[in-house]
């Protein structure tokens, strides 16, 4: 390995590891739960089943839809922003998305621009989009997220030489919503969370002069607290979930192979942008080529909340850096997977549903008088590619300020809620989303996709038209 990539490669002490899995457990409700779970399926639903894996982008803050992925042109668009016609239903601003707007990438990515949200505050709509339903105060403990739930879906398809976690979330700050967690699922389904840093220290693996050591510990450990472990201490179910997080924190230390997909070069590092957000797109990359168990992926980018000096350069963050940045790593992942051999014949990013999309979109037509825009609920783009999508495409469209969805570009006669988006990924990976549980902490059937929303009834059903 060279120099250069020695630097790169993310480390995470085995304290740090740890304290990381803690606090995933910390994050479980301690309601009872039956064992096993009471699943029945609603109605007979047949999924896709196109993908094995799905990389969640989610552009936190709300990206404005019509200075990026659903450009509209008027008095407050900058001149610099290079709009092209690139197919007579695609506008896209070149200067801002010179990787994506190239043929030989735009021709996988499908604009969805008829897309609404229910929540026009951050943290609810933040909460929204990854759990799939509004936020409930009382029964918050108790919902699983999105990736908690195809992490459980999963298991029975993990394989014996899996050794990541099934569900694997980058880059989620602290603000805001936070990182959703497994609910009443056990604690093996809980996302492990990872900020992604250049310096970070991710090396955890046991070296192999210390693994005979290493081994001797768990073994006497194992013997130590075999009773705190057989279901029979009165804390019962949370103590057996912490063993089982444990049980995969050791299957991770002890394989050599987490040191190949924890790591990347510095070429690859430039090509993705040279950002926190792009070295987690080259981990996701990783994740998917391993096919070590890794299923869902998340990874937040934050910063597009701008509610002032939008267009301003002279600030750190601002429209051009974050368009910059997701270009660069959307294009990164693009170009890889796209080229990466899968199975049957087929590549990584036809067994791979990428979705990048923010809680909500920003208000439309000319900014405010801060120089910004707002938060804005009633027209937003969502991007998908992967998984058999066709690309190339623009599904819907909005008026000419970008604020009202004018048609709905599938088979629905309404807007693309949050509902549908996830009904969309369980259906790619092979999971029907009517399913219930039923045997839930609270008593009350929880539905894998949730036919209510905060305000109003819907009929949630996959994007079939995202596949032509």
């Amino acid at each position: 390995m060279r120099r250069a990539e020695l630097s790169l490669i993310p480390k995470l002490s085995r304290r740090q590891f740890f304290r990381v899995g803690a606090t995933t457990f910390a994050g479980y409700s301690l309601l009872p739960m039956a064992n096993p779970l009471q699943i029945r399926a609603e109605k007979k639903v047949q999924p896709r089943g196109s993908a094995d894996f799905c990389i969640f982008l989610f552009l936190m803050g709300g990206p404005p839809q019509l200075d990026t992925f659903d450009i509209k042109e008027g008095k407050w668009t900058p001149p610099d922003f290079d709009i092209r016609t690139i197919t007579p239903e695609i506008k896209m601003p070149v200067a801002l998305f010179p990787k994506l707007s190239q043929a030989d990438r735009l021709k996988h990515l499908l604009l969805a621009r008829s897309v609404e949200a229910w929540e026009s505050v951050h943290e609810r709509g933040q909460y929204y989009i990854q759990a799939g339903r509004a936020f409930s105060s009382a029964r918050a403990k108790e919902i699983p997220s999105v990736g908690s739930l195809v992490a459980y879906e999963f298991e029975s398809r993990r394989k014996a030489s899996d050794f990541m976690p099934p569900f694997v979330a980058m880059n989620f700050s602290p603000g805001g919503a936070g990182l959703a967690g497994a609910g009443m699922l056990p604690a093996t389904f809980a996302p492990l969370p990872i900020a992604v840093q250049k310096d970070a220290d991710f090396s955890f693996v046991v070296p192999e002069e210390e693994r005979s050591r290493f081994a001797q510990r768990w073994e006497f450990l194992q013997k130590m607290d075999r009773e705190l472990r057989s279901g029979k201490d009165r804390l019962g179910r949370p103590l057996l979930d912490y063993n089982d997080f444990y049980l995969g924190a050791y299957e991770m230390m002890k394989r050599p192979e987490v040191g190949k997909i924890l790591k990347f070069s510095d070429e690859e590092h430039q090509r993705y942008g040279a950002t926190s957000f792009g070295d987690a797109c080259i981990l996701a990359r990783n994740l998917v080529n391993a096919n070590a168990g890794a299923r869902f992926i998340a990874i937040g980018q934050d910063g597009w909340d701008l509610h002032s000096s939008v267009y301003d350069k002279s600030k750190t963050v601002n429209h051009y850096t974050l368009c910059r940045d997701l270009d660069f790593a959307l294009g990164g992942l693009l170009d890889d997977l796209s080229k990466m051999p899968g199975s049957q014949g087929r590549t990584l990013l036809d067994r791979t549903f990428i979705v990048a999309m923010g809680e909500f979109g920003r208000t439309p037509g000319d900014i405010n008088p801060n120089k910004g825009r707002d938060h804005y609920r009633y027209a937003s783009t969502s991007v998908f590619a992967g998984g058999g999508v066709r690309g190339g495409r623009a599904l819907g469209a909005t008026d000419d300020i970008g604020g009202k969805v004018v048609k709905s570009g599938w088979g629905e006669k309404r807007s693309i809620y949050t509902e549908d988006v996830v009904a969309t990924i369980f259906s790619v990976l092979g999971i029907d989303h009517s399913k219930k549980i039923t045997n839930t902490p609270s008593g009350r059937e929880f539905e894998y996709v949730e036919t209510t929303s905060g305000t109003d009834f819907v009929s949630p059903t996959e994007i079939a038209e995202l596949f032509g």
